[in-house]
């Protein structure tokens, strides 16, 4: 990892000698604007957008509302934090690049294992979440979850091994319909038939008690961090990755809100699909003969969410390798520096399906992958914040260090099982790290 100013020559360089003496090193810079937030909003929105809107109605009645507001109020000065790091230190390792470039090498170590340890969590819950709607399709409700869970990643796999600019030309069509598909829900709802509920009520007592629910909502406004993992791919990272933040955050805060508001406005607060399948539910209630379309569309949500995460997990994987963490051909490329590390991919692909498979066999539950994945993702923007308050000066490093605290004393809410979780993996990166066992790639720029 280098500083801002060298990453960016020093890719050039390692292309250059690339394509004179072997594969490239590093990858040509050929993500642009309307790929890169296509990519954003398939990564953010996921099964949050699905279930998360029925929960916090679920908690909070009419006040829900008032969470949603409340979490992308919260989100801003995150995603400020995440946005200048992302500009100033592009690369495939993400928000471990950060804490190389803050802390050291052995401490990036110790975020490269843990996010290796979140990505192989979470990302198969992702999967399985599609595997239950994809059972809900007319006609497939014998296909076992695990099974069409595996079916989907492989899918992903393939779409991102294809290469970068077919991939991003992919996820802006899944984005398009994706996008499209809630917000025609959240007009159905909104529109269709006779309302059951209104607009929250404008008193303090109302928004206090939306704020209660923030944690049941939170979880669908992560994402941003694994963004972090593909900025290698920008064309102009330093330009572009703030406008790709902040165009995707308006784009996805605008759906939530739409969407929640739309289920308190359909459904009546006892109703029972509130809490397991809220949109189905408003569509189920405005066009009961168009309740299997949500269905579908609740798969492609999670295939265009899988397509994201496989793309940010393998580059992870190759920055790793690259440093000596896993094992160098993971890191291979072709002769072509906009080709994939397909090696990186095919492992990613294997590994979580390995653990969508353990769910079949009682091994783990879907709840417990996305409980230590959700937790282990919010203490990226923590590392981030930490990062960014040693690197920065002045205002910014007061701005750094207050978000820093406040994310801490939130992380400390967590359960024992999950902190523990994080901090043993993070300590095995730093220990092997410290032995010798990272030996770094001589190539410039690593």
């Amino acid at each position: 990892m280098t500083g801002p100013h060298g990453t960016k020559a020093a890719g050039e360089a390692a292309g250059a000698e690339g394509a004179a003496a072997g594969p490239p090193t590093r990858m040509a810079g050929h993500l642009r604007l309307p790929g890169a937030v296509a990519l954003a909003i398939t990564i953010v929105v996921g099964s949050g957008a699905l279930v998360s809107p029925g929960i916090a109605y679920h908690q909070t009645g009419q006040a829900a509302l008032y969470a949603w507001l409340v979490a992308a109020a919260v989100t801003v000065p995150l995603l400020i934090v995440f946005a200048r790091l992302g500009a100033d230190l592009p690369g495939a390792g993400g928000v471990a690049g950060f804490v190389q470039a803050g802390f050291g090498r052995s401490w990036a170590a110790g975020v490269e294992v843990m996010l290796l340890g979140t990505f192989g969590l979470g990302i198969p819950a992702i999967a399985l979440t599609g595997g239950f709607y994809f059972q809900q399709i007319p006609g497939l409700h014998g296909v076992p979850a695990w099974a069409a869970a595996i079916g989907l990643l492989a899918l992903a796999g393939v779409s991102v091994a294809i290469g970068g600019s077919v991939s991003s030309r992919i996820q802006i069509v899944l984005a398009l319909l994706m996008t499209a598909g809630l917000l025609a829900a959240a007009v159905l709802g909104l529109s269709g038939g006779d309302p059951v509920q209104h607009l929250p009520p404008a008193r303090p007592e109302e928004l206090a008690l939306g704020v209660a629910a923030l944690g049941a909502v939170f979880f669908a406004f992560t994402g941003w961090e694994m963004l972090s993992f593909t900025t290698e791919e920008y064309a102009n990272p330093r330009r572009d990755f703030p406008r790709v933040v902040v165009i995707s955050f308006l784009v996805v805060t605008t759906l939530y809100v739409l969407l929640a508001w739309a289920v308190q406005t359909r459904l009546a607060e006892d109703d029972p699909k509130a809490a397991s399948a809220p949109i189905h539910a408003v569509v189920s209630a405005a066009a009961p003969g168009l309740a299997w379309v949500v269905s579908v569309l609740g798969v492609v949500i999670i295939a265009a969410n899988l397509v994201g995460a496989v793309w940010a997990a393998s580059r992870l994987v190759m920055s790793s390798a690259r440093e000596g963490l896993l094992p160098r051909p993971l890191a291979r490329l072709s002769r072509s520096a906009g080709t994939p590390p397909r090696n990186a991919v095919a492992v990613c692909v294997a590994v979580f399906s390995l653990m969508a498979l353990a769910t079949a066999s009682d091994l783990l539950s879907l709840s417990d992958l996305l409980t230590v994945a959700g937790q282990n993702f919010f203490l990226l923007y923590l590392f981030s914040a930490v990062v960014y308050a040693r690197l920065k000066a002045g205002a910014p490093r007061v701005f750094g260090i207050t978000i820093a605290v406040l994310l801490g004393l939130l992380a400390l809410t967590f359960g024992p099982l999950q902190l523990g979780y994080a901090l043993v993996l993070l300590m095995l990166g730093w220990a092997l790290s410290r032995r010798g066992g990272n030996r770094r790639e001589a190539a410039p720029g690593s």
